[in-house]
């Protein structure tokens, strides 16, 4: 190891301070055909002065004064006035240049073409070249894809079972130019010979592919050789039947990153354009990208206004002829919550004007339509009523300052809002779905397109890394037939709990000034401890077999999404508890804090009870257990959901209602929900439901 990395080292030192003298095997360069362009003195100044100013690099071509060798040093112009050129030549693996070479041209490779210009020396030490240029120069075509220089990568070459190390010092994306490690007896590779070629900066890989090899130049002093990628095609994710829609919108999208390998400014306009990918076009002769290659940074720019970072891999390539036009289709890999709901809301925006994603609402219009659509209905608002300024406050921060930590999804018109759903990072890896309500509008079915609004933005977020969404869960009321149709009616025909799960909870309010007695000794309520994660795991998994406990997660700390929501301003909290007799477990507590009014029914602000030994546990000693832990909420009436929901009935305690906590985990189950929802609904990402 130790010695690759000197290796390594080595490699990219060559780099950085070119070497002093390559040959140059391209003498037909220097030769003339009719087809040159011709460039003036006064244009070539301007060229050489604009690479000084961007410390860039020349060529200086010596001839050997008998042989006729042709050797290739790099140089740093000096600025340049009239027809001298001072350039300093770059130290290599000698001090010098030979006596026994002769400067012949300048060269500068402007990647589809190179400039030559004759010259004349007039001084040449160790280190400094002095000459005279001609009245004009030639410009040859030399290639049909542009080069350019590479610095700071290092290679990986694996072909049948060996492994070679090296440096790229050029590239195109119709070859790559290796600088190979030189082993003493070792010839390297040999054409036509393929490999799975790595290339990395730093840690951080920015291709993978298969390549050809075309040309091995080991036995030169470059030790370079070429080879060109073969894959024009690969799979990232697995293919899915149900893409969200590409969109050809105007204004056009921009695409704009620093290129991976040549570190050069690349900027492109946006072909079409989803959720989860975009596709380029670019002609043939100003390639810039190639299949497999990693872009680590990336701004997608709309209208010069709103950009949207991310990270991004170009996934094919699809060759136009006709057009001498080159299309890329460059999938998104990795985007964070905001730059993320933003492209969701453009794009949505784009198939129907009244689909909003966490934009800035109206708060009147929100209580209104809560109320009228009696999603607040009586009960519920005698709850919320001491408490509605706090309800308020909350969600001023919700709607109108848009935290990642949440997210919202609207249907409206004229601003009035006829269709809401929401969804809020609860638990370390899932999301909470709720707030899903509609009223009628015209010909138009609100409810369907705000759940096609959250099923496009689930279908492309929830393989990004930023979002954390492993599991995405909502709570309803069984009697409510259709969110039942739509989230139970899943977990039914898919009749596999490892991908969907259903689990029934009774919901009540517990109030803590109705009981003043202590917890009898011989019990004991504490906070969990590791051990008892695992008890607490084999109850859930014989009792339902859901994914509950792999969503909730209650062995994890909850320290980093704590973290998140105090950075936005915003309360969340979760600490797990254990009631025993003895070294026998009788319950669980999830004890969940957030602000008032975070979920309008407190779901995330109450306490989960899972009662292990229901024969053991009465409910007055769970009433005092409860009444320990009402001591962490300001509220007096805490809301409590309890495992198994016949558990309360048994124990003559009459709950306020019934709650089905739905989990879903992500691929391929995600796409199979989509599939479920056209089938049943009718839903289509294309165009709004019909009617």
């Amino acid at each position: 190891m130790k010695e690759h990395n000197a290796l390594t080292k080595g490699l990219l030192s060559d780099q950085t301070t070119p070497a002093a003298h390559f040959l140059f095997c391209n003498g037909n360069l220097m030769t003339t055909d009719g087809t040159e362009k011709r460039l003036p003195l006064n244009k070539l100044i301007n060229k050489l002065n604009y690479l000084n100013f961007t410390n860039g690099l020349i060529s200086i071509i010596f001839r050997h004064e008998r042989d006729n060798q042709d050797i290739l040093v790099h140089a740093r112009p000096h600025p340049c006035v009239g027809n001298n050129l001072t350039c300093r030549l770059m130290p290599g693996n000698t001090d010098s240049v030979p006596a026994d070479y002769r400067p012949r041209f300048l060269m500068i490779d402007e990647g589809l073409q190179s400039i030559l210009a004759p010259l004349e020396s007039t001084a040449l030490d160790e280190q400094t070249l002095k000459a005279s240029l001609p009245d004009e120069c030639l410009i040859k075509t030399c290639r049909s894809v542009r080069r350019s220089i590479c610095r700071d990568i290092t290679c990986s070459i694996a072909v049948n079972g060996r492994k070679h190390h090296g440096a790229l010092i050029d590239f195109s994306p119709a070859a790559l130019g290796i600088r190979l490690a030189h082993n003493p007896g070792e010839t390297g590779p040999q054409p036509p010979e393929a490999a799975l070629i790595d290339l990395t900066r730093g840690n951080v890989k920015l291709f993978s592919g298969t390549c050809q090899l075309i040309r091995n130049g080991m036995n030169t002093s470059e030790r370079k050789a070429v080879y060109k990628p073969v894959a024009r095609k690969m799979h990232l994710y697995p293919q899915r039947p149900t893409r969200n829609p590409r969109r050809h919108i105007k204004p056009s999208f921009l695409i704009s990153f620093l290129h991976p390998l040549t570190q050069e400014r690349v900027s492109r306009d946006i072909y079409d354009i989803s959720t989860s990918g975009f596709s380029i076009k670019e002609p043939l002769a100003q390639q810039t990208l190639m299949a497999g290659m990693v872009i680590p940074e990336a701004t997608i720019d709309y209208a010069g206004i709103i950009k949207m970072k991310c990270s991004t891999q170009v996934v094919y390539q699809s060759e136009d002829t006709k057009n001498n036009m080159m299309q890329s289709g460059v999938a998104i890999t990795d985007i964070d919550v905001p730059s993320y709901t933003r492209l969701n809301h453009l794009v949505g925006m784009h198939l129907d004007a009244g689909a909003h994603v966490s934009t800035a609402v109206d708060m009147g219009a929100l209580w209104e339509f809560f109320f009228d659509t009696g999603f607040i209905y009586g009960e519920k608002y005698q709850h919320l009523y001491p408490h509605r300024e706090a309800f308020e406050k909350t969600y001023r921060k919700l709607y109108q300052d848009s935290p990642d930590i949440a997210r919202h999804f609207t249907y409206q018109k004229n601003g009035k809002i006829y269709g809401h759903i929401a969804m809020v990072h609860a638990y370390p890896t899932s999301w909470v779905i709720h707030h899903f309500s509609a009223r009628p509008l015209e010909s138009k079915v609100p409810g369907m397109l705000v759940l096609r609004q959250i099923m496009h933005f689930l279908n492309g977020c929830h393989r990004f890394a930023s979002f954390d969404m492993k599991y995405v869960m909502t709570y309803y009321r069984p009697d409510n037939k259709l969110v039942d149709r739509i989230f139970g009616g899943f977990a039914r025909e898919l009749n596999n709990p490892a991908g969907s799960s259903l689990d029934l909870f009774s919901y009540l309010h517990f109030d803590k000034s109705t009981s003043t007695a202590a917890l009898p000794d011989e019990f004991t309520l504490r906070e969990c401890l590791p051990d008892d994660f695992s008890v607490f795991r084999n109850f859930y998994e014989k009792s339902s077999g859901g994914l509950l406990f792999d969503a909730f997660r209650p062995e994890l700390d909850m320290g980093p999404l704590e973290d998140k929501f105090q950075s936005r301003s915003f309360k969340r909290g979760c600490r797990r508890y254990c009631l025993c007799r003895g070294d026998k477990h009788l319950a669980f507590f999830i004890v969940n804090q957030s602000d008032l009014g975070l979920n309008l029914s407190d779901l995330l602000n109450g306490i989960h009870i899972f009662v292990i030994d229901e024969n053991a546990l009465k409910w007055t000693v769970l009433q005092e257990a409860l009444r320990s832990l009402s001591s962490l909420y300001c509220v007096r009436q805490i809301p409590v959901l309890v495992y198994p929901a016949d558990y309360p009935a048994r124990e003559g305690i009459q709950a306020d209602k019934q709650y089905q906590l739905w989990i879903m985990t992500g691929d391929p189950y995600s796409e199979l929900f989509t599939d479920y929802m056209r089938r049943k609904f009718r839903i289509r990402y294309e165009e709004p439901p019909k009617q």
